[in-house]
């Protein structure tokens, strides 16, 4: 009946897209149109951190500090309506758009023929008590549909063992102290892992905006014996 219901109320007052305002035309929150106007990062890109750079191939960040995950691979720039999308899905609740934007991370990682023998996943961790505040870990939900579509093993290696401050206002050296010691791995998860999967790990998150949380994750699995980590994104910053 509440099916019923819903169905006559969306042909009355069709469902609109959360950004542009047209009609959905089936799709859920954010209509077609504006995901296909999600801005790809182009080839002018730091092959490592995967940021924009005017030409070479590395930019000066990480010349300068190499970072400990081996490369980044980014679905497009943290531009409307890339931004808008992700805000929708990581604050307001829009769970719906997990599979979507797992779908855009599996076709980011189809082009890299470097990461394909890579059989295990997991993602940057939360506090519980941030969980439990926003509801979800945001990250976690993507490794989980990316894993499904890609037929890969995700888990949970991470732990976050230290309340930080909010990186969103910090410059990037002040992110870059504000994780350290932030992340442990959970050694028993990982010890029940066959040896063959404990070599390389692809590690997924949501944002790139300066790479100190990707990089302290890294940090951490490399310790922990994983020779290759690749950082796998919604959007990178520019």
């Amino acid at each position: 009946m509440l099916r019923i219901l819903q169905n006559i109320a969306d042909f009355i007052f069709p469902p609109l897209c959360a950004i542009c305002g047209n009609d959905l035309d089936g799709e859920k929150v954010v209509c077609k149109e504006c995901f296909g106007k999600v801005h790809f990062v182009s080839n002018s890109q730091c092959r490592i951190c995967g940021k924009p750079i005017k030409s070479g191939t590395i930019c000066k960040s990480c010349r300068e500090n190499l970072p400990s995950f081996n490369f980044v691979i980014g679905c497009g720039s943290y531009v409307p309506p890339l931004s808008n999308i992700i805000k929708l899905y990581k604050y307001n609740r829009r769970l719906s758009l997990s599979e979507r934007l797992a779908r855009l991370l599996y076709s980011s990682y189809q082009t890299r023929g470097d990461v394909k023998g890579i059989k295990l996943v997991t993602w940057v961790p939360m506090r519980r008590a941030k969980i439990r505040e926003r509801g979800y870990n945001q990250s976690r939900i993507l490794a989980r549909e990316f894993t499904f579509i890609a037929g890969l093993k995700s888990v949970k290696l991470l732990r976050k063992v230290k309340n930080i401050q909010s990186q969103t206002k910090l410059s990037s050296c002040e992110r870059l102290v504000n994780v350290r010691g932030a992340f442990r791995v959970d050694y028993e998860i990982l010890n029940a892992l066959d040896s063959d999967l404990k070599k390389e790990v692809i590690l997924i998150d949501d944002v790139l905006t300066t790479g100190a949380t990707l990089n302290e994750c890294s940090k951490v699995l490399k310790k922990a014996g994983f020779s290759r980590v690749i950082g796998l994104v919604s959007a990178i910053s520019p």
